[in-house]
Order: C-alpha cells, then structure tokens, then sequence
C-alpha cells in the first residue's frame, strides 16, 4: 500500500473510531505527529499531500495552541480499493492478495474488495507486441498440490495436468465408449490379454521432441519406479512392447475387460522420456506451463498441439486465501459487476461423507457408536438446516441410485443418544478433522453441535495444509469429514476411490477392511460391464451396512461466467473445457 494510504488509515484508525465521514474532528499538529511518528514539519507535509488528493479537509487552528480541526471525507474501504486498483491495474495480483488477506477491518469490507478482484480476474484481452492476447483469470481458494500424474489425488490438480498432459485415449460419458487421442486406433487378442496401440504421426511435446511408442513405454515403467498408489489397478501389465515409433502393445497377466478405462485416465497421461518431470513439467497437451508457483500458475495455449488449438492464449490461475467467494468465478476483467454473469450450476458425481479413522484404537470401532454417527449425520436434516451446496441425500456416490434408494428406518437424535450409551462412551473429547474450506466447516461444525445435544464431545480440528497431512499427519480425527466427487468415467473412479491405496478413504481402513476390500474388487477388470456394476453395489452396500464409510449429501457446484464468455461445456469434476471458452467481442 503506497504511504498516502497508509497514513490515511492510521489516522482514520486512531481519530475516527466512530468511522464518521464529513464530520470535523479536534486535533492537533503534535498529535498529528505522534501518531505518524514523524516530526511535526513532516506531519503538515502528509496532510497537505492527502489534501492534495482531495482524501480530507484540513482546518489549522490560529495561533499558538488552539485546535486543529480534520474532516476525513472517504471511509477505509473507498481508500483501500483504490490502493487495490492501483495494484490490479500493474498486474501486481499477489500484492493484491496480500492487501486483502492481512487486511484487518470488517467482514463487509473485505467482500467488498474480493468482489472487485473477482471482476479483475476473469477473462480479458492484453495487448502483447502486435497481437491482443485473450487471457483467461482464475481464482483457486487453496494451495496447489504436486502435479505428479503418479501419484495426484485431488481434483483440481487432475484438471491441470489434463490440460498439459495428453492420454491414448478418450473416455465419451455420453456413449459410454472411447474416442481417438494420441492413438489413432487400437486392437485387442480374443482373450483380451495384449493390446495394440497405434500413436499418430508428427505429435510434438511442448520441448518440440517428438513422441514415440517409447514414451508409452516410459510412462509405464515411471509408474512402476515411483510405487504409484495406483499400481494395484494396472497390475495386469506384465510387458509394454514397442515396435517402432508408433506401434505399442500391452502384454497382460490375464484378461482384462476394462483396460481401455485405464488409458483414459491421468495416471497414464503419456509423459516424454528424455526429461525427468521433477525438472520440467511438460507433456503434448493443449497448454504449457510458462509459470509455477506458490500463489499462481500459468498455462500458455501450445501452439503446435496435434489437435484444435485454444482460443483462449493463456490461463493464469491464482491461489488465495478462502474468503469472501461464492463459488468458481470466471470472469470479465471489465468493470462489470456479478449481476452481468450467468450462474451455472452443475451437479457432480459423488458426495460429502463422514469416514473413521480404523488405524488407532478408539470407540470408532465399536458398531454402536458408528451408528450413532449415522444418525447423527443425517442427510435429510442438513439439506433442511444448512441448505448450501447440498442437493440430495446421498444413499450412494452415485446421485441416481441414491434417488431410488428406499431407507428402512429414518434418524433420530433418541436413537443416537440410545445407541452412545450401548457403546460405551465414556465422555472423553473424540476429534472431527475436516479440511478447512467455507461449506466443510459449516457442516462440521453443525455435526459438533448434533453430537453435543445428546452427550458427545467432538473437538474440530480443520486441516489447512496439504491432503497429505491428513493421510500421514496429525490432522486427522477419530472421525473425518471428506468429499468425493467422480469423473464422468464414475466406474474407473468408483474402483480408484475404493482401491487407491493413496487416498483418504483406503488410509483410514486398518488392514483386515483393505483385505476385505481387495478381495471383493479381485478380478473385477475380468468382468463385463454389467457384472462390474454388482459388484460395485455391493462394495457400497458392505461400507454402509458396516457403517465404514457414511454418506451425507449429493452437491452442486456454483460457477460464475461473464455473459461474453462463450463455448462454456462443463467436464469431470464441474471444470470447463479450457480449449473450448472464448470471447465475444463487444
């Protein structure tokens, strides 16, 4: 903040506790001066300089002794958004953030400055050497995870690296079938237990190399190197075959049904050989990387991608604290206000759920108890209390057979309170751990004030780092609040949320309900379709019976688009298609 600014508001601070505008207040030079800490020659030069820009009205008071008299004539926040707009007009995003984040005045206030950084960072165009740039702004209310498609876990960060990193193959949600990407086509034996790949010719990585059937190859061995949490699902790989530049072929321990799921997906995002990813994060998607770092990301269209080149030039995405948002922006750098966007909504696959930490002794294994918890955390009574993003109570990831669900008895606290008794419980505090975002914590603590009303000592502890703390770390609870929203291949994910030995629910299991639930899921990818789908049903159907796993509600995902933003289709995980948006020009 520039030091007219500053100084400003440590007078405002000081003088006008009242926050009176227009109103002359007593003072004098010397008080002047001590408030500033300056001396009082330069304490004058600092009123006529805020005169000068017509931010006060200053009355000296004749001769010696008398009192001064300061009119301040603009609150704190008018003073404060032209600091910001100071700031957003030299691109200076973080030291925007920074202002608003370390800012300490009213929550109005501070929803008043998100909003004019909301309609900062949207979509724009910038003048760049002889062309006009469009450039798309995007807010991210959390740290990025590590872009590593060996081992990402969280959405958002799957979204990036889909639009750096490029697969073999396409999974189309509508048909349920599988569409052309890096390989042009593909064959299988009768017994479906080698598959043949055929790349397309002349597709370059962003370094300008050249791919080939040998970095198939790598992806695969890398996975291996690098102990994925997925290798449990791509166990059946026995060998990855090259025959020459652009023919590769998957030899199999046995027949697969489900292979051609497991090349659509990010885990097997074809990476390039020759360079180590650690060093330089780079693929043959539509956008490159041209900046990392902790509080933003920036990705370039590639303009020698093999497929239809973005419209959009480039996508910068900012990280910020969660304050003051309502849901994804997408928005105009114009001085637009929000009523000039179109709110989208967009239902996604999955749900909101409670799961129990089975690593550590603890009343969470005690049957009784878990369904206390049930009860406790009912669906019906939160979309009723809380509203929100909630949509539906979810009997299953899935919305539509949550909807044909018919529950055989409904919750009730007296049931609670009688089945917290037939545990055992013996009034010690038991930890709720949720990660520390706006809707979580709403519904953690509503869940801690249930608990209370029937004897239940809960303890929140919100994690604000990263997931993995509350996989390995310290923030985590007998019981933890999650999320799992699905990408429209929901069958390939419903198996990666149940098998992943890298995510929440699998590191919450103790080893006997992994091996159980290994079990149920062997031989799975032998199966047809229909087959695969039993036995899915029934994996859900054992969690909720044992109560391992307790669903809360189906939600919707808000996300504003300014009405010049067009070719708006929503994909996996409630994200836009990048290289589809563009701008109407006015």
């Amino acid at each position: 903040m520039d030091n007219d600014a500053i100084q400003y508001l440590q007078l405002y601070d000081k003088l006008n506790p009242q926050r009176l505008q227009h109103i002359p207040l007593p003072v004098t030079v010397a008080m002047l001066s001590e408030m500033l800490c300056c001396t009082p020659r330069n304490a004058k030069f600092v009123l006529r300089r805020l005169e000068s820009r017509h931010w006060i009205v200053w009355q000296p008071g004749r001769g010696r002794g008398h009192i001064s008299q300061l009119e301040f004539l603009y609150p704190v926040a008018d003073i404060v958004e032209v600091r910001l707009r100071q700031l957003l007009d030299k691109d200076r995003v973080k030291e925007a953030l920074e202002l608003i984040g370390t800012l300490e005045t009213e929550e109005p206030i501070r929803e008043r400055l998100w909003n004019v950084l909301h309609v900062y960072l949207g979509m724009h165009s910038e003048q760049e050497e002889s062309s006009v740039q469009d450039v798309l702004r995007m807010i991210r209310y959390r740290p990025l995870e590590k872009l590593d498609t060996a081992s990402v876990f969280t959405a958002f960060e799957t979204f990036v690296l889909r639009q750096i990193q490029d697969t073999l193959l396409a999974y189309d949600a509508a048909s349920r079938s599988f569409l052309p990407r890096l390989a042009y086509q593909w064959e299988n034996n009768e017994d479906h237990t080698s598959w043949t790949f055929y790349l397309r010719k002349g597709i370059r990585f962003h370094d300008g190399a050249l791919l080939t059937a040998r970095d198939v190859r790598y992806t695969w061995q890398r996975m291996c190197e690098k102990e994925s949490s997925m290798l449990w699902l791509y166990r059946d790989i026995r060998e990855v075959e090259q025959n020459g530049d652009h023919i590769v072929t998957f030899h199999l321990h046995r027949s697969n049904l489900f292979f051609l799921h497991l090349m659509t997906n990010v885990y097997m995002a074809i990476l390039p050989a020759h360079i180590e990813q650690e060093q330089s994060l780079i693929g043959s998607g539509p956008f490159r990387i041209s900046e990392l770092t902790a509080s933003k990301l920036s990705l370039l269209a590639f303009d020698d991608y093999y497929g239809l080149r973005p419209v959009l030039d480039r996508v910068d995405v900012w990280f910020m604290p969660e304050q003051g948002h309502k849901g994804r922006l997408y928005q105009l750098s114009e001085r637009d206000d929000q009523m000039a966007s179109r709110q989208i909504n967009h239902p996604v696959l999955g749900c909101r759920y409670l799961r129990f930490d089975f690593r550590t002794p603890g009343i969470q294994h005690h049957p009784q108890f878990r369904e206390c918890i049930r009860h406790l955390y009912d669906g019906e009574t939160m979309m009723r209390e809380l509203e929100g993003d909630r949509i539906a109570v979810a009997h299953s990831l899935l919305p539509w057979k949550s909807a044909d669900y018919q529950p055989v008895q409904g919750s009730s606290l007296t049931e609670a309170e009688r089945l917290l008794q037939e545990s055992g419980y013996d009034g010690r505090e038991l930890t709720l751990s949720f990660m520390d975002k706006k809707e979580e914590r709403i519904e953690a603590l509503w869940l801690q004030q249930q608990a209370a009303r029937i004897g239940l000592h809960l303890r929140l502890l919100p994690c604000t780092k990263a997931y993995n703390t509350m996989l390995y770390g310290k923030d985590r609870g007998e019981i933890m609040l999650g999320m799992e929203i699905l990408e429209d291949d929901w069958e390939w994910d419903m198996i990666n949320f149940f098998a992943n030995e890298g995510n929440y629910l699998y590191h919450a299991l103790n080893s006997g309900q992994q091996k159980l639930l290994r079990g149920m899921l062997e031989g799975i990818m032998q199966l047809e379709q229909e087959q695969r789908e039993s036995v899915l049903d029934r994996v859900e159907q054992m969690m909720q019976d044992e109560n391992w796993i307790i669903y809360g509600n189906h939600l919707n995902q808000r996300a504003y688009f300014n009405r010049n933003l067009y070719g708006l289709h929503i994909e996996s995980f409630g994200f836009p298609n990048l290289s589809a948006l563009w701008i109407r020009k006015k």
